[in-house]
């Protein structure tokens, strides 16, 4: 004959609480980890139930300053990138101001001056050109957007410029004196002799210089003499265009 399960007895007991000890129950099983004060109680009736862990005394607080020191050791190189900024963001501002005072300090400068100035500075470099060069054709100037002022600002300047067919010609004063002395000098009939020579002794742009004047009719061989010459190339007057040159000189860009 089986034997039937045995049935536990049950006491009810009745605990009346206060709101505030209810309150207080309540909170002791939360912190417990129970969803509620009856489980709490019941886990207590039978010893399961344990205190809240409680931290030991003074840790909370070292915690709190070792957090406060990670966070600082972690700030701390932004906070002197960003002091750095601000250094140098003062200094530049400073200096802006210092350079603004200098400004306003410094003579205005007349425009008539500056326009002098600019016009001295063209005129050298132009007659440098001619200088280092030794002959000046039309088309190494073909880019400028007024080829006959630049040659008459040359001829002002005390260069030899020369009117031929294809185009102007400028010829340094001392080159052209000794172009002249050179092709006076020889005995030599041939003209592509004459330019060899020419391009041996002076360049090949002396040598070119030659060939044009050969080809329009202004250098000849004199049968009778045995000699070159050249005749007159003396240089147009210009009094118009460089009346005009004096306003649009800042025009003539590239000298």
């Amino acid at each position: 004959m089986s034997q039937q399960p045995r049935v536990q007895k049950t006491t009810v007991i009745r605990v009346e609480l206060t709101d505030q000890q209810y309150e207080a129950l309540s909170k002791r099983a939360k912190e417990a980890g129970y969803s509620s004060v009856e489980a709490f109680v019941e886990a207590a009736i039978s010893g399961a139930a344990v205190a809240p862990a409680q931290l030991p005394e003074g840790l909370e607080e070292r915690l709190t300053k070792r957090v406060e020191r990670i966070i600082q050791d972690v700030l701390n190189p932004f906070t002197q990138k960003v002091d750095e900024l601000a250094r140098r963001l003062a200094q530049v501002q400073e200096d802006v101001e210092f350079l603004k005072e200098a400004l306003r300090q410094r003579p205005q400068e007349r425009p008539v001056q500056r326009l002098q100035a600019e016009r001295t500075a063209e005129q050298s470099a132009a007659i440098e050109r001619l200088r280092r060069q030794g002959v000046v054709f039309s088309e190494d100037v073909a880019y400028l957007r007024a080829p006959d002022r630049f040659f008459a600002k040359l001829e002002r300047l005390g260069a030899v410029v020369i009117q031929l067919p294809e185009g102007q010609v400028a010829v340094d004063a001392d080159f052209w004196r000794k172009f002249l002395a050179e092709l006076e000098s020889t005995s030599l009939r041939d003209a592509r002799q004459v330019a060899d020579k020419l391009a041996a002794s002076l360049g090949d742009r002396a040598a070119a210089l030659f060939n044009r004047l050969v080809k329009s009719g202004l250098a000849v061989y004199d049968e009778d003499s045995r000699k070159w010459s050249v005749r007159s190339v003396k240089g147009r007057a210009r009094a118009e265009e460089e009346e005009e040159g004096e306003e649009e000189e800042g025009e003539e860009e590239g000298y």
